[in-house]
């Protein structure tokens, strides 16, 4: 029996099942790959952690050591360098700025130690720099207080007219009294501060080269009148000595000139008011009588 040829042709696998076990079997690999990287990646992470954590360990210790070194000690009083003082102790300023023998300059904090000094009353501004490796000098500039200010109680007052300082028994108190003014007045943001007090400034500047009886240290009280000017009140002079707003050196010399005549007439017992405050006049008030040029 003959065998004939069939027409029939064998069959090839599927295109899309042959993809689908190409994507089994790469699959498999990387499961099998995966395992491995991740557990790269954890011990990279973990060394690197650990290392860092070292490395800052071994600088807290390290810096630990340089604070409790001898190196940067302040070893001894002398090496605390202190000026600019002439009315605070020594004692007082070490005690607010906390330095000492023991005080490690490393850490010392300049900026902190300078705040904790500047609220004192008496204190304008406080400098402290560290002098490697055990010394530091501290300058202190303190506040010089021009006159007292009558403002309910008595008051320092310094030449950029800031209120600094109640008066308290054992202060100096040798200095002109300031009346007239409200305690607002004296607020940074009033405009008219800074003008008056130049004003007084340079009346007292003038007053210091003054002959008696109105040198400044004769000079009692400064009446402020914002309209109509200056008052001066001296110890010994029972008259008030009107002088204005301006023109002070002007009025004070022309004062002077006629303080002779005023003496030796004997006028000054019975004055009541001496006004400087008209051009080329000294207007003399006596007491119960009329007004004399």
């Amino acid at each position: 029996m003959a065998w004939r040829s069939s027409n029939l042709k064998p069959q090839r696998p599927d295109k899309k099942e042959a993809r689908l076990r190409r994507k089994r079997n790469n699959y498999r690999r990387r499961s099998e790959k995966e395992p491995r990287k991740y557990w790269g990646w954890v011990a990279f992470f973990s060394f690197g952690f650990l290392t860092l954590a070292g490395l800052g360990l071994g600088l807290a210790l390290l810096y630990y050591q340089v604070l409790t070194s001898n190196l940067f000690f302040i070893k001894d009083i002398k090496n605390i360098e202190l000026t600019g003082l002439t009315r605070l102790q020594p004692e007082l300023i070490l005690e607010l700025a906390k330095l000492g023998p023991g005080t490690n300059l490393l850490a010392l904090k300049p900026v902190q130690a300078e705040h904790a000094l500047e609220t004192h009353p008496w204190i304008a501004r406080a400098t402290l720099t560290r002098k490697w490796p055990q010394r530091v000098h501290l300058h202190i500039q303190e506040r010089e207080p021009t006159a007292l200010v009558q403002v309910g109680e008595l008051y320092y007052v310094d030449q950029r007219g800031q209120l600094f300082k109640p008066l308290s028994p054992g202060d100096p108190h040798d200095f002109p009294i300031i009346t007239g003014l409200p305690r607002e007045f004296f607020s940074p943001k009033e405009g008219a501060l800074p003008e008056t007090m130049a004003r007084i400034s340079q009346l007292m500047d003038l007053l210091k080269k003054a002959p008696p009886p109105l040198g400044l240290e004769n000079i009692s009280e400064i009446h402020v009148d914002l309209e109509r000017g200056l008052t001066l009140y001296a110890n010994g002079l029972g008259a008030g000595v009107d002088l204005g707003r301006d023109l002070y050196q002007e009025k004070l010399q022309r004062l002077a000139l006629a303080w002779p005549v005023i003496t030796q007439k004997g006028y000054l017992p019975r004055a009541a008011r001496i006004n400087l405050d008209y051009p080329q006049k000294v207007l003399l008030t006596l007491k119960g009588t009329e007004e004399l040029e």
